[in-house]
């Protein structure tokens, strides 16, 4: 039996997919995915979230990391 190949886009949705898309889990997820230099609109596209979202939460995280 021969295995289904699955896209690298189709295999991100799936992972993400579980999550609530305002969650910090879900958050930290898509983040880690942009700093793996994925694209904002690969990012963007798997996971069901605007760029204007991402580049929010990219602000946000970089707020929090120089509060540290």
């Amino acid at each position: 039996m021969r295995r289904k190949e699955i896209s690298e886009p189709e295999r991100l949705s799936r992972l993400v997919q579980p999550f609530d898309s305002h969650s910090q889990d879900f958050k930290g997820l898509t983040l880690k995915l942009l700093e793996s230099d994925r694209s904002i609109e690969v990012v963007s596209a798997t996971a069901g979230v605007g760029a204007s979202t991402l580049y929010e939460w990219i602000k946000e995280w970089n707020e929090k990391k120089k509060l540290a």
